[in-house]
């Protein structure tokens, strides 16, 4: 039985049945490349039929991987040329076997020269490449793992998520080497042969995988949340990622630490769901595609590295005070973007306020999504800010096997090399807590892969692998510790939250979260100085972050040579409900007190996205609009409210008693301010980011427990107050 047999266009036609009869059903167009391509591959073992073909591979000599990897190359090819290229090149192979006959020694060296005829000129940077571009990180204690034999094939696997490879991305990438179309085929082959079956990208490893392991359970916890402490990164290769999913894709998983990529993989979602049969795997596979088509993969290169921090415990919340007096809020190089906010094209700028470039901000039209911080478009170095509250990813964990819910965890579905080390990096079981990286978490190198996503959520269902996906044009070379490595910078990624989840109560009662949509609920205005969800403690958790202080100095040159902004939507008002106004005034501070250790003024501009209908309390940041554009952007939102994909929303939110599908903030014009956003710019905008904390808090603090007024109005009301009091003379 010969269980994988291709077509001309190397489409599996048979499985599990004898030749003569696959021969019956040979393809009738092209029937001598039927003969090479599919008698070749099943008699050659280029496809695992059982376990990954790791045993197969030992009883190999070692001069036939290299020659497995050559007939797979040419096999590749042959799917695009004619019968007579076909044949010649089955010469070819047949002139290599004479030459084994002959010189068994001879013939290895002439196959690795074969192998390497279009890569000779790289001979140097392989070399450098597989010896540098290894697993790294600064934890003390480092176990490794073994991994268990697979309990299926890479096809099975593959046609779990693709039938009969129904809806796969047959994808050219404009910066791959390979200027075909990476089909199915190509990717199960390239699996199976290159990665599975070729040299270990954990070789240094005895193909064990490495896991930083200082971490300890907690409490009565019988693993620990994630395997990363406070101020530890840790860093692996895009091949060495791939070569982990590609394992856990067939069943082999790391023996004695059960992590959360298997975890995940197999555990049920809503409606019956299976992630790895759902959306989820095809993230994985739209990875594996892009792996294969990747030249920084070929001849068994590492690639690039990716790596995964976490910053150190906040900073001292009176030091933050004492700093803030000395900085100006222009160093934040605040920028705004209005994303279908309902603007008036022909006031499209808020005065005072400078907008975000073109390569950061374009509108989407009604069929196609625009240029925003979560969208794969933007410009190399935008760094996204992820939503994160307690797990990056969010609650996806036995709950969804494709995108849905809030921004972390659609965001985490499209950028799969995220997600993968968010879950592997993890053992946690289900009574500790989901297995997923604990936030804050800093990732970088990971990429945005599928298109679709926009902050609206609108266009997710694309959900397609991106032909335009960086593979070669964003990377940059960095030191990491005293190692040269190269890293992506097209999509760094922040995951942390406000730390304002649960502030209403759990669950929360249903008038408390549509008066927090309207930024009218009492506990959203904390301007006491030590209180759990005080204004000071919104500072503070962006500036513990976004601070290089934060960090090992060993990844400061991957930071700034990674990170060229960073771009936000309604941090701290998304669906922890915390006021919008408050939120961005938080950013703008802290912002402006962790750019110091960038380098200063403008060195990371902060790119700030206003949004009609975010995925998370969409019609909220309307309201850091004033009062006529506040309007325009709620009618925005509610007369093209988002689909109902786009966004989750608990019911005792919903605000139109008319239309329950509707979750725009709905009748809160009458909470709309006075004076928006580009008011609190040109007042505060270039005085010290000390003065406007200082100003917030006192407003705050004035008004306790009343959040009748916006927080904007409070403010103007307290410049005008001041500037009044300053034209009438003092008493004698």
């Amino acid at each position: 039985l010969h269980p994988y047999i291709y077509s001309a266009d190397l489409t599996l036609i048979c499985k599990g049945q004898a030749m003569s009869e696959c021969n019956a059903r040979r393809a009738p167009s092209r029937p001598g490349l039927f003969f090479s391509a599919a008698l070749l591959v099943p008699l050659l073992g280029l496809v695992s039929t059982g376990a990954s073909g790791d045993a197969a591979q030992q009883a190999e000599t070692s001069s036939e991987p290299s020659r497995r990897q050559l007939i797979y190359r040419r096999l590749g090819d042959a799917a695009k040329d004619d019968e007579d290229d076909v044949a010649e090149e089955r010469s070819d192979d047949n002139d290599a076997d004479d030459n084994d006959d002959k010189n068994e020694d001879d013939d290895a060296d002439d196959d690795d020269d074969d192998d390497d005829d279009d890569d000779d000129d790289d001979d140097d940077h392989d070399d450098h490449d597989k010896k540098n571009a290894v697993f790294m990180t600064n934890a003390e204690t480092v176990k490794t793992f073994k991994w268990t034999k697979s309990t299926r094939t890479m096809l099975e696997a593959f046609e779990d998520v693709f039938p009969n490879a129904q809806g796969f991305w047959a994808v050219t990438f404009n910066e791959s080497s390979k200027q075909t179309a990476i089909t199915w085929s190509h990717v199960v082959s390239w699996l199976d042969v290159e990665l599975l079956d070729g040299p270990s990208p954990f070789e240094a490893h005895k193909d064990e995988v490495p896991v930083p392991w200082d971490t300890v359970p907690e409490g009565q916890q019988t693993t620990a949340a994630d395997q990363l402490k406070p101020g530890q990164y840790v860093a692996y290769s895009r091949r060495q990622i791939c070569y982990i999913v590609a394992k856990t894709l067939i069943g082999s998983t790391t023996e004695g630490y059960k992590n959360g990529l298997e975890q995940y993989l197999s555990k049920q979602g809503f409606g019956g769901c299976l992630p790895k049969k759902d959306k989820y795997a095809k993230a994985l596979f739209a990875l594996l595609s892009a792996c294969a088509g990747d030249p920084n993969l070929s001849g068994g290169r590492q690639g690039p590295m990716v790596i995964v921090t976490k910053p150190k415990a906040s900073a001292d919340l009176h030091s933050l005070q004492d700093m803030s007096r000395d900085v100006n809020l222009a160093d934040a190089a605040l920028r705004l973007c209005r994303y279908d906010d309902g603007l008036d094209p022909n006031k499209a700028l808020l005065a005072g306020v400078p907008a975000a470039p073109p390569e950061v901000c374009k509108q989407p039209t009604p069929n196609m999504p625009g240029v925003d911080f979560m969208s794969p478009g933007s410009a190399n170095g935008q760094a996204v800010q992820d939503m994160s509250q307690e797990y990056i990813g969010g609650h996806i964990y036995g709950a969804a096997c494709a995108p849905s819910g809030g921004q972390d965890e659609r965001l985490l579905m499209f950028m799969p090399e995220a997600s993968v080390l968010a879950f592997f990096l993890s053992q946690s079981q289900d009574k500790s807590g989901p297995p997923q990286l604990r936030q804050p978490a800093v990732i970088l190198g990971a990429r945005m892969l599928l298109t679709g996503l926009d902050g609206t959520a609108r266009f997710e269902e694309w959900f397609s692998l991106d032909s335009n996906a960086k593979l070669v044009s964003d990377l940059v070379t960095v030191q990491l510790g005293k190692k040269q490595v190269q890293i992506s910078s097209s999509k760094p990624l922040f995951g942390f939250g406000s730390g304002n989840q649960d502030m209403l109560g759990s669950p929360p009662p249903g008038w408390k979260v549509q008066n927090s949509r309207l930024n009218k609920q009492a506990q959203q205005r904390d301007g006491s100085e030590g209180g759990r969800y005080s204004f000071g403690k919104l500072v503070s958790a962006w500036y513990a972050v976004l601070s290089l202080n934060s960090y090992s100095t060993d990844l400061t040159e991957a930071f700034k040579k990674t990170v060229r902004s960073i771009g936000s939507g309604p941090w701290s008002a998304g669906l922890t409900f915390g006021d919008s106004q408050l939120g961005i005034l938080a950013m703008w501070i802290g912002h402006a007190l962790a750019v110091q250790s960038w380098g200063g003024s403008g060195k990371v501009p902060v790119d700030y996205y206003l949004y009609s209908a975010f995925t998370e309390n969409p019609g909220n940041q309307c309201l850091l609009h004033s009062m006529g554009n506040c309007k325009r952007c709620l009618w925005r939102c509610n007369s093209n409210k988002p689909t109902p994909s786009s966004f989750w929303m608990p019911d005792t939110g919903l605000m139109s008693q008319y239309d329950r599908s509707n979750p725009c903030v709905y009748g809160g014009e009458a909470s709309c301010p006075v004076h928006g956003l580009e008011d609190v710019v040109w007042n505060f905008g270039l005085k010290r980011a000390g003065l406007l904390w200082q100003r917030v808090e006192q407003v705050l603090q004035q008004h306790p427990g009343d959040a009748s007024k916006p927080v904007f109005d409070l403010l103007i009301e307290s410049v005008i107050q001041e500037r009044l009091d300053g034209l009438i003379p003092p008493k004698v």
